[in-house]
């Protein structure tokens, strides 16, 4: 981290975000997004602690965000997870971080390229189900939709009002960091089948993950900014 970065109230700052992050890694293991998967690839979390990279890119800096994935990863792996979970958060974590970073600076494209990513796999979705989805097929069909009305309305909303851009940027955040875990197990396990059964539900899971946390970050920059402690850049007024 930058020198800037190391003064007391930066550091105050990180302490905290890791400390929020060790606690939704506590909650993400109680989520058991493996049943939605049939408990094919064991390591696997929905994301929740990743979300704190959004406060970090905007309450802080790029270097300070990948300091705190990198010790998010290491800690959290040992206190909760295997070597399995590890390399899964690790490439989540990364791909996730890159990728916000990306839609920051063009978060009206990000949005568009989710909604684009989700709509394709309810395709999918729909072809795997012969037509008319069922049971489970139907759940991740119906997820997996609104999280592409979700990517269009925030869209919409970035086009008028740039005071939103931190949707785009934690919808986009919630989905690749699923997208870099699937990578990361289709690579170890050597199936790469699993890209094409199971990457649309987490495309759809992740994608609505991402939209609630935006909503919560939104809610907390606003409320930050009145006590003065807010991002310098996200205008959230």
């Amino acid at each position: 981290m930058s020198e800037r970065s190391m003064t007391p109230r930066r550091l105050a700052q990180f302490s905290l975000l890791l400390a929020l992050t060790l606690v939704l890694s506590w909650l993400d293991r109680s989520i058991p997004v493996t049943w939605f998967l049939s408990g094919a690839i064991p390591g696997i979390k929905l994301g929740l602690a990743n979300t704190v990279l959004l406060y970090a890119i905007y309450l802080m800096d790029w270097k300070s965000a990948i300091v705190l994935m990198v010790a998010k990863v290491v800690l959290t792996g040992f206190m909760f997870g295997s070597l399995s979970a590890i390399l899964y958060s690790l490439s989540g974590g990364i791909l996730s971080l890159a990728v916000m970073l990306l839609v920051k600076r063009y978060p009206a494209i990000g949005a568009l390229v989710i909604a684009a990513a989700a709509f394709a796999s309810d395709v999918l979705i729909i072809r795997r189900a012969g037509g008319v989805p069922t049971g489970d097929m139907l759940w991740c069909a119906v997820l997996i939709a609104l999280a592409a009305v979700s990517a269009i309305v925030i869209y919409i909303l970035l086009r008028r009002h740039k005071d939103h851009e931190v949707l785009g940027v934690s919808l986009a955040g919630g989905v690749f960091h699923n997208v870099g875990q699937m990578l990361a197990a289709a690579a170890l396990l050597r199936v790469p089948q699993l890209l094409y059964i199971y990457l649309p539900v987490l495309v759809g899971m992740g994608a609505v993950v991402g939209c609630l946390t935006g909503i919560v970050a939104r809610l907390a920059f606003r409320a930050l900014r009145a006590n003065g402690a807010g991002p310098r850049k996200e205008s959230d007024t």
